[in-house]
């Protein structure tokens, strides 16, 4: 059997930690906060791909219904992301930037510790 590389399981962990921070999801919160349709998805209000740091924060997690959720990724409605700023307020948009500046060392036990915190939840 082929060795994963350090790049592989970090790969691996990544999709665990998604994969279970979607059912902790699902189990704290069962409406979706723009429409109050059942909850589907946490959707990342900064999104995955522009901060480490923010990808596992509760801050920047929104529980969401799919319908919504597609309005905003597949059609680009902006008005989403504007309904979720105006109801969480100014403040919480300008510390969620700040959290995005932060570093974070994205290595093997830094998956395992989110993994262990998701676990307890």
């Amino acid at each position: 059997m082929k060795k994963l590389s350090s790049q592989q399981k970090r790969a691996k962990l990544r999709k665990r930690c998604d994969r279970l921070l979607q059912e902790v999801g699902r189990k704290t919160y069962d409406s979706c906060y723009v429409c109050g349709r059942p909850m589907s998805v946490l959707h990342h209000f900064i999104t995955k791909g522009r901060s480490n740091r923010l990808r596992y924060d509760w801050d920047n997690l929104i529980p969401i219904c799919n319908h919504c959720h597609s309005l905003h990724h597949s059609f680009g409605d902006s008005t989403i992301h504007a309904l979720i700023q105006s109801k969480k307020g100014d403040k919480w948009v300008k510390d969620l930037i700040l959290k995005k500046g932060e570093y974070v060392n994205i290595s093997l036990k830094y998956y395992e510790d989110i993994i262990s915190n998701l676990e307890k939840l």
